[in-house]
């Protein structure tokens, strides 16, 4: 967009702005690009970038098919250069504030279900479906959180715009011992982001529209003391305090930075490199795989992600055994 070089240009005279990547890639003072663009143009430019020798960081999602995210990987790999996709709320406190929540198994509990509704009115994309574009985000935070995967998959979707591309989906993602549901919209009058994410002892209410204080640890459930009260109509209810935990409020982007930086200079581990991005890709591919077969549960073989990608899922031990009775 011309225009809004120029305007960009005008306030900012001090920055080189160019609309010809060519004149990046061969600027060899450049270590670095990031891309921020239609996700159908991913995988050319990030190519292009790797095999002028520069290190990506790419918004979400990597690429628009996992095959074409894992040649990425593979050519960086080939280059050691690195990758790494902006799921920025990764980067957030308050995610890392739940993270470290959940973490205290003996005041938290098991975790049960999750529940996760990211709608709003718009932007409707013209290049991927409102899965690709809203979902990928919280399927990017339960592997986060839980660090583990889903064994099946049942979805639908809407398109009820007739353009080939789905404005509205219901997700069910089934664990060994947990399931989480996601509600994903392009279509809602209003605007909404919550996750809740409940556990046998405590529960935590996520709402990101908040300005403020937008974690909520519940101290509340049911009290199943004694056998005879699973077959009760009355159960008795645990009706304890509401707690709001403090957590770092520092801009998520800036972290973000701050992540990429350490791993092109430091080789520092990111929470959102190449690896982690694929594993999101192949979850995304096979929720769509079930809403085009209307809704039917997929079963998921992780072996089928490759060996090299198997063996990084099973070396951060994501893959839980059933629990023994």
């Amino acid at each position: 967009n011309e225009q809004l070089r120029q305007n960009f240009q005008f306030s900012n005279p001090d920055i080189k702005v160019t609309e010809d990547l060519d004149a990046v890639l061969l600027d060899s003072r450049i270590d670095c690009v990031a891309i921020a663009t239609p996700p159908k143009t991913h995988y050319s430019i990030a190519q292009k970038c790797l095999e002028n020798g520069k290190h990506i960081l790419i918004e979400k999602p990597f690429t628009s098919s996992f095959n074409d995210a894992l040649a990425l990987h593979t050519l960086a790999a080939s280059k050691h250069l690195q990758i790494m996709v902006d799921f920025t709320f990764l980067y957030n406190g308050a995610i890392s504030c739940i993270k470290e929540t959940i973490g205290k198994t003996s005041t938290f509990g098991k975790i049960l279900y999750v529940d996760s509704v990211r709608i709003n009115l718009g932007i409707f994309q013209n290049d991927i479906n409102v899965v690709w574009d809203l979902a990928c985000h919280d399927v990017s935070i339960f592997n986060y959180l839980f660090n583990d995967l889903p064994i099946s998959v049942q979805a639908i979707g809407i398109d009820s715009l007739n353009n080939g591309l789905e404005n509205i989906a219901y997700i069910h993602l089934k664990y060994q011992n947990k399931f989480a549901h996601i509600n994903c919209s392009w279509s809602s009058p209003v605007k909404i982001r919550k996750m809740l994410i409940g556990a046998d002892k405590q529960a935590i209410l996520y709402n990101d529209i908040e300005p403020t204080d937008k974690v909520k640890i519940y101290n509340k459930g049911v009290l199943l003391d004694q056998e005879g009260q699973r077959n009760s109509l009355l159960q008795d209810y645990r009706m304890g305090e509401v707690y709001i935990p403090k957590y770092d409020t520092t801009e998520a982007l800036k972290n973000v930075t701050e992540a990429f930086y350490k791993l092109v200079v430091k080789n520092e581990t990111s929470k959102s490199n190449a690896n982690d991005a694929l594993i999101v890709l192949f979850i995304l591919e096979i929720i769509q795989k079930s809403i085009l077969l209307n809704g039917k549960e997929i079963a998921i073989d992780w072996k089928q992600v490759g060996p090299s990608l198997f063996s990084y899922i099973t070396s951060k031990g994501m893959l839980s055994e059933p629990l023994k009775e």
